[in-house]
């Protein structure tokens, strides 16, 4: 297993890398969130930077004002063909983006030359809305008075929201924002009340893109590359219960609920360590959020008559299986990443405090209740290490190498130790390279693990 960390210009620094050498991409680029519109739409925007053509040559200011999120990187072609060109054949490229932006990204990885194979969601439930309310804007501008609904309460979160504290401890509730004390809290009568700009964010997009194969068959190009497939069966969500394995099982041997009697396997591919890995991936809060929305399900009492062939549910002409008493939420289909308030900081007790913002441009940031604080690690948008972990499982083979070219702060370097295999990464900001460095050294002490988590 060898870390190679390298400072500097992906594309500058990709050039540098030999042909078919990486056995993946793993990797979550700048969103480029600012405006299309305000950074190449109006007159007088700013000139080009680099290049001297193209729609997206101008940078500017991005997300949460880091000047690495403006420009256009993610979007344009010649990076995601330097990364074509240092994966082995069949090598396989998981790239993050936004939902605003994913579609520029993963054209761009298509006119490299890449096949596009699928669509991952990441779902999250501390997603922050940053609607305008529209209704209180023309109340300001038609001198309409507003009707006083509440205030803070000098807890942390308004008057509004303490009626659901008592299930759930976050610092804000239901989408509505984290407010401290002294505040007052008012509703207009317009029409426009309760109309804003924007929705929730819930989930970000992935590319999972492949490298066409040498060979003739995907069989053959693994055997000569060792790259190509997907780790089903490494990658599987276990069963929580016995049950839910019987379930499983006899679906696999055709005697279970979707074909009513015995006989040879209908599904192949149904395998006994788990349920085979989905194209949507929820972080923990995700998960137990979904599980209150679509409760604890347990099978219950069918009425059965006898069919020919089988046994068949009443009044229909489907056959069914025995009940297994199986119970769970939703969430037990997925693959849920264990979000740790940790993870970001581990490593970093000797690093100084930096100062991080908290919302994106636009005004928020000189409210007091969104001021820059002091933290270890003020990279905006690290992501968990054990997602990193199983998208690394996912693709990458045993002993290979994985390659992040907007490494940040390091979280894929982190997966990459705990999964085994070797690592390198790039990352143009001394000051994420200096995090990034602490973090994947501190993790160089803990040991492989052998499976996910």
């Amino acid at each position: 297993m060898n870390i190679d960390l390298r400072l500097g210009d992906c594309l500058e620094v990709l050039k540098t890398l030999p042909d078919n050498s990486v056995d993946s991409v793993i990797t979550d680029p700048p969103y480029h969130l600012t405006s299309i519109v305000k950074r190449f739409g109006k007159d007088g925007s700013a000139p080009a930077q680099f290049g001297t053509d193209g729609a997206y040559a101008r940078a500017s200011k991005g997300f949460m004002g880091k000047e690495w999120d403006g420009g256009d990187i993610a979007f344009r072609t010649e990076v995601w063909e330097e990364c074509l060109r240092v994966l082995k054949p069949g090598g396989h490229l998981i790239s993050f983006s936004h939902s605003r932006t994913y579609h520029r990204m993963a054209v761009a990885v298509e006119d490299a030359g890449f096949e596009i194979r699928d669509q991952i969601l990441w779902l999250y439930g501390s997603g922050f809305p940053k609607s305008h309310n529209i209704g209180k804007s023309i109340d300001k501008i038609e001198g309409n008075e507003r009707e006083v609904v509440g205030t803070s309460n000098g807890k942390g979160y308004s008057s509004i929201q303490e009626k659901n504290l008592e299930h759930d401890n976050r610092p804000y509730v239901d989408g509505l924002p984290y407010l401290k004390a002294d505040r007052t809290l008012t509703k207009g009568n317009s029409e426009w009340e309760g109309w804003g700009t924007a929705l929730k964010p819930a989930h970000e997009p992935m590319v999972l893109a492949r490298k066409p194969l040498s060979e003739k068959s995907i069989a053959e190009n693994v055997l000569k590359h060792g790259t190509g497939g997907i780790n089903i069966d490494g990658s599987r969500i276990e069963y929580v219960s016995d049950y839910d394995k019987k379930h499983q099982e006899d679906i696999r041997k055709g005697t279970g609920t979707f074909f009513g009697g015995e006989g040879e396997s209908r599904c192949e591919q149904i395998d006994m360590n788990g349920r085979f890995p989905a194209n949507i991936i929820f972080d923990e809060e995700a998960g137990q959020l979904l599980d209150e929305q679509s409760g604890i399900s347990k099978s219950g009492k069918n009425k059965l008559e006898k069919g020919t062939g089988g046994i068949w549910n009443k009044g229909t002409n489907l056959p069914i299986g025995p009940e297994y008493g199986d119970k769970g939420g939703a969430s037990r289909f997925f693959y849920c990443a264990k979000a740790s308030k940790k993870d970001r900081n581990e490593g970093l007790d000797n690093e100084p405090n930096k100062t991080k913002n908290r919302v994106n441009s636009g005004g928020l940031e000189n409210d007091p209740r969104w001021a820059p604080i002091q933290v270890k690690n003020n990279h905006p948008t690290v992501k968990p290490t054990d997602l990193m972990r199983y998208l690394i499982n996912l693709i990458t083979p045993p002993n290979g190498v994985v390659l992040d070219p907007f490494m940040g702060s390091g979280s894929t370097g982190k997966a990459a130790i705990r999964c085994g295999v070797s690592f390198i990464g790039i990352e143009k900001e001394q000051e994420y390279m200096d995090i990034a460095k602490a973090r994947i050294e501190h993790e160089k002490n803990k040991p492989i693990q052998g499976k996910l988590l």
